[in-house]
This record gives C-alpha cells, structure tokens and sequence, in this order.
C-alpha cells in the first residue's frame, strides 16, 4: 500500500528489534500497548536540490522549500493512512509526526530536541535506510534527500532485518560535515546506538544549538566566510556552549523583524506551518548534500561551496554576491538594518559579568 503510494522502502520493528536503545527508540512513547513499528522513506525531487544548493535566484530557495514540506507533509499523510488501515482492522495505532515534533516531558528538552519517536532508529533497524556519517539515514543509490515516517501499533508484526555493510550508501567522504555552516558535526569522534543487539555508529554531534542556529535561519554564513546558507544572518560562531545559547537569544530577537526572503515571481513564499507563517527553509544542507554517489556528491559540494553570500535589502529583496562583495556591500547597510543581522553578543555577556563579578549572566 505504501510503495503504491511513493513510498521507496518500507519496513518493520518491534518492541524487541528496538530494545535496548535511548528514549527516541522507544515505540511506546506514543502507544503505551505498541508491539510494533511500520518505517518508510519518500524521496525529495532532486531536480529541485542543485538549485536551491547553488542560491539560483528568482525561485532556487521557494521550489525545494515547497517540495521539502509537502514531502513531509506526504509522509505525515501516509503515516495517517496506515494508522487509520490498522484501526479498521482493530488495531491500535498512532502516526509519528515526521518533523518538528518533540518530548517536552525531558528536562532540557529544547537545547537535546529528542523526538518522540526517532524515524531514523526506525528505519536503520528496519532496513529501510541506513546511517550516513552525520547521522542522516539514507539509501543505497539515492543518497540522504529522503523523508522518513512511521506508525506504532499493537498489531505483532514480523521484523525486518537492518542492511548490511554492503548495502549502505554512505563512503564516510564526510563531504556532508563540510556542508554545516557552524560545524555541528565532528569529523573524527563516533557515537553510537544498540537497538535489539545491532550497534548502529555515526558522528558526534558537538551541539545540536548550532543546527537551532544555522538551520533555524538565525545565522547562515559558514565559518569560512566564503559561503551562507539562504539564510542573510552574519554572526560570528562562538565555540563556548554557553555564548552559543546566548546567541540564540540574541537572534531570535531580531529575527522575526527581518523580512521575509522574498522570491520574485511569487513574492514572499514562507513555509506553510510555524510561527504565522514566517518559517522558512534557508539550509537542510547535510540531509540534501549526499546522493549515494561520490561524484554526484562531490558535484553537489562544489555547487554549494561557489555559491555565494546572501545579502537581504531592507525592502526584502535578497542578492547573492561573492563572498568579498557580499562582506563589502553588508558593512555599507545601515545600522539600524545591519542589526537585524550582526550583534556582538559577546559586548552582552562583557558588560553582564562586569556588572555582577563571580556570577554567570
């Protein structure tokens, strides 16, 4: 029912394929009753990817957020039909939201983002994907670019096997942790997860903040100064968690003042869901950047890496310029923009710890 409906792979979990794991592989999160899991992967228009890798002005950033959200919203669809299937059938089911859902019942939940069910333990466990080095799950021949989904139940269904070694896509080139603009990922340290006796390995994730920053459109020029993201904020990276959480603040602030990254043949295009509407997809790189193919992914990598800097004009207007011209033509704003996109959150935190000696602001 699944692969007729666009699914590319579809698989199975139990209570005991995904013992053994953290909190995310836990599939009675949802259903306290569940016996199993369903996973599947829908792939992104890849038509759609080089475009918005390269900043393609009017449409490159509008065409993969538009496909990028209504693939998820698919996958949440599917998941739905599933449940509602498994339910006819007297069952018990819950669909998994695909993205942006939460446990908000963990302590410090918004700085750890630990997903009510993670789709990606599903779907390694399953077979249906695979990990990548940065922890992305994809599939032989495809690459990362895919949307995964779920549904648990107390239906008893019979698990399928993890791939093989033979069968992962992923080369460890670790192109993909190039392609964070803040360098979320390490290159060299591994973490790993056991799910019902298989130890699945990926990269360390330094501070997942730095993806709030960076993917959440905070910031968007990469530690090189050579490139950005679509996103027009300019901030220095800090190293220090604790001037990361600040920033955050920080941005968050004078973010919502910004305008809207406006494409020019259908006007301002933000994403259907999130706060009034003012979400938008500026990066994505590390789940995009991977094709399964080396070459292809190098082709990808030389694609984003020449692509240039965002600048936003006070009407809204974005441009894409050289990283020199672009550094230029910022300095030039005026000061009162400028702010909307550069602040020296660390004249903040001086001035705090001047004022109360001993205690952290």
């Amino acid at each position: 029912m699944l692969i007729e409906r666009g699914a590319m792979k579809v698989g199975f979990a139990t209570l005991e394929t995904m013992a053994g794991g953290p909190p995310g592989a836990d599939i009675t999160y949802l259903l306290p009753e569940a016996e199993s899991a369903v996973s599947f992967a829908i792939p992104l228009n890849k038509d759609l990817i080089r475009p918005f890798l390269a900043k393609e002005l009017p449409n490159g950033r509008a065409d993969h957020e538009q496909d990028n959200i209504e693939t998820n919203i698919k996958a949440w669809r599917l998941a739905k039909v599933v449940r509602d299937y498994l339910r006819e059938k007297g069952y018990k089911a819950e669909a998994v939201v695909p993205n942006n859902k939460y446990r908000e019942d963990v302590p410090g939940w918004q700085a750890s983002l630990p997903p009510e069910l993670s789709l990606r333990y599903l779907a390694a466990r399953s077979g249906v994907a695979s990990f990548g080095w940065n922890g992305s799950v994809g599939i032989k021949g495809f690459g990362t670019p895919i949307i995964v989904g779920g549904v648990v139940t107390d239906a008893k269904l019979e698990p399928t096997d993890p791939l093989p070694p033979e069968e992962s896509f992923c080369n460890k080139c670790k192109l993909c942790t190039k392609v964070c603009g803040y360098g979320m990922f390490s290159d060299e340290e591994e973490t790993s997860v056991t799910l019902g006796g298989y130890t699945f390995s990926y990269a360390k994730r330094i501070n997942k903040l730095r993806c709030v920053l960076v993917c959440g459109g905070i910031n968007g020029l990469h530690n090189s100064g050579q490139w950005s993201t679509w996103s027009p904020g300019r901030y220095d990276n800090p190293e220090d968690d604790y001037e990361v959480n600040r920033l955050i603040t920080l941005g968050m602030t004078a973010q919502p003042k910004r305008p809207l990254i406006k494409d020019h043949s259908k006007g301002y295009n933000p994403a259907s869901y999130g706060d009034q509407g003012k979400i938008q997809l500026t990066c994505g790189n590390c789940n995009l950047i991977c094709w399964g193919d080396p070459a292809e992914t190098a082709k990808n990598y030389k694609i984003l890496k020449n692509s240039g800097c965002i600048i936003q004009k006070e009407d809204g207007e974005i441009v894409v310029l050289p990283p020199d011209k672009a550094k230029q033509e910022f300095e030039k704003m005026p000061a009162k923009h400028k702010r909307l996109y550069y602040k020296d959150y660390k004249k903040k935190i001086r001035k705090k710890e001047k004022t109360t000696p001993g205690v952290m602001p």
